[in-house]
């Protein structure tokens, strides 16, 4: 993989940005806020919300050391509150907004645990040629995918010029949609796919049948229209068209109106008044001092084997689609590593390696979880090990050593589904001791993949976001035995 130039000038902004936090000891999370903007009596989305939701939202949060605070948002509210119920994390580190299903726990744990240490980046998604509607403070944008008439097509089936008309009259047929020519999207706006598949019987009968999909699943299909698909006359096939944008355009209402799937929310009315965070009591709150490290008596050991994280610390190896992308994030949960340093400590010609098992790969969403494993993604079940060795690395000359970060050049092989890359980035290097006075080395980097490279189907969004894939890696390695040393990983999966 080609070296990415965008991190190179950012990368030790990032390293001093993010707080190195020792395995076994718990972060100072007091400065961790989850923000969730309401408004009251609105519908029976929010009522909903609010009485069964919110109380578990709070319970989860508290187990995480994470503040929760309630906002009403039908006065005033920040210019990126466009719907609700919306939650909002900040920390130090910057501020994230959670887009997914509110109903989904386990995504919004997830959400928490990958935005503590790398935010989301400010980036508008750009869509172009696409139908939005403009809600409140909210746009609702929706894109059509037309497929080719199956059956018997007529002859001198043109799909380009079949397609052209049947957006058309599909614009007839919306009375809220409206066709935009491009279009900047916020975090809190909301989006949904509208499917439509044309089949033609020998006799010259349309049968159009319909799906709609929550821009959180797309998969699964929040409504369809199959066993009883709109049916007439081929030459008759403008008004299926118009008739199909009215139905799902209705059940684009009712999924917003629905207090059960997650989807459903409330506009931000136009007339609220946009107030800064500031002025809603929430300005990013300051970073905490870092302690200075304690002295280990002793030499620094050579052999370190990569350990699980504590309770606050950061997911070990975390993903995540480049922005506006980047709300598709997740960890991976099964992994082992070694590193090992040369006699006199410094980072020139360390080894390493990390192995990672596609199968503890989790986003939050057990059944999109699922999907992510399959044959057309890491297709797990033929490759059930990703790695990453390490061949070269070039430290700064000093040996490594006690409360000092020590940046290094990272050359390696990266192997995901039987294909191997070269990897080039940098790395932070610390040595610290834990709350037992034990030696830790935490290593931080980050790097991306195209992943074109490995025949995985990428986001559904703009090029070259969607199908960017970056690693962030926070590893905790602690002292090992040298007979427990083993070289690096094959990296055969």
């Amino acid at each position: 993989m080609r070296r990415s130039d965008r991190f190179g000038a950012a990368i030790q902004a990032f390293f001093m940005a993010v707080l190195l936090l020792p395995a076994g000891v718990a972060a100072d999370a007091a400065e961790d806020q989850l923000i969730v903007f309401v408004q009251p009596g609105s519908s029976r989305v929010d009522e909903s919300f609010r009485g069964s939701m919110l109380p578990e939202i709070r319970r989860m949060a508290q187990g995480m050391n994470v503040d929760v605070s309630v906002v009403d948002a039908d006065r005033r509210a920040p210019e990126e509150v466009a719907i609700t119920p919306l939650m909002v994390f900040q920390n130090h580190r910057g501020r994230s907004i959670y887009q997914g299903r509110y109903t989904n726990l386990d995504r919004i744990r997830n959400f928490i645990r990958t935005s503590r240490y790398v935010p989301q980046e400010s980036a508008a998604l750009v869509l172009e040629d696409i139908l939005v509607w403009q809600n409140g403070r909210a746009r609702i944008w929706a894109p059509v995918k037309i497929a080719r008439v199956t059956g018997t097509p007529p002859s001198g089936y043109d799909h380009d010029a079949f397609t052209r008309a049947a957006r058309e009259a599909m614009s007839a047929g919306f009375t809220r949609f409206g066709r935009e020519a491009s279009v900047a999207l916020g975090r809190a706006d909301r989006g949904f796919y509208m499917d439509l598949y044309p089949w033609r019987a020998d006799d010259g009968t349309l049968f159009l049948s319909l799906a709609l999909y929550s821009q959180f699943h797309c998969k699964t299909p929040v409504f369809e229209l199959k066993k009883q698909p709109l049916t007439g006359p081929w030459e008759d096939r403008k008004r299926l068209f118009q008739e199909a944008a009215q139905i799902l355009e209705a059940a684009v209402l009712r999924q917003i109106a629905d207090e059960r799937s997650g989807d459903g929310f409330d506009p931000v009315g136009q007339a609220v008044r946009t107030a800064a965070w500031e002025d809603v009591g929430f300005p990013l709150p300051e970073a905490p001092e870092k302690k200075s490290a304690a002295q280990a008596a002793g030499p620094l050991p050579q052999q370190w084997r990569l350990a699980a994280p504590g309770p606050e610390a950061p997911p070990v190896i975390q993903f995540h689609f480049k922005a506006p992308l980047d709300h598709y994030r997740g960890e991976v949960n099964g992994y082992e590593g070694a590193f090992q340093l040369r006699d006199d400590r410094r980072l020139d010609g360390a080894e390493g390696w990390v192995t990672a098992d596609p199968r503890s790969v989790t986003m939050g969403d057990g059944s999109l979880d699922s999907v992510l494993m399959g044959t057309i993604f890491l297709d797990a079940a033929h490759h059930p090990e990703a790695s990453f060795t390490v061949t070269e690395m070039k430290g700064d000359g000093a040996p490594i050593s006690y409360g000092r970060m020590s940046l290094a050049e990272v050359k390696g092989t990266f192997t995901l589904k039987g294909r191997k890359l070269p990897i080039h980035m940098t790395m932070a290097v610390e040595p610290v001791l834990d709350v037992h006075q034990q030696p830790m080395l935490l290593m931080q980097g980050m790097f991306d993949i195209d992943l074109g490279r490995f025949d995985i189907e990428g986001a559904d969004g703009p090029a070259p976001a969607n199908r960017t894939l970056i690693f962030d890696l926070f590893l905790p390695f602690r002292a090992s035995a040298k007979s427990d040393w083993s070289g690096a990983g094959d990296g055969s999966g």
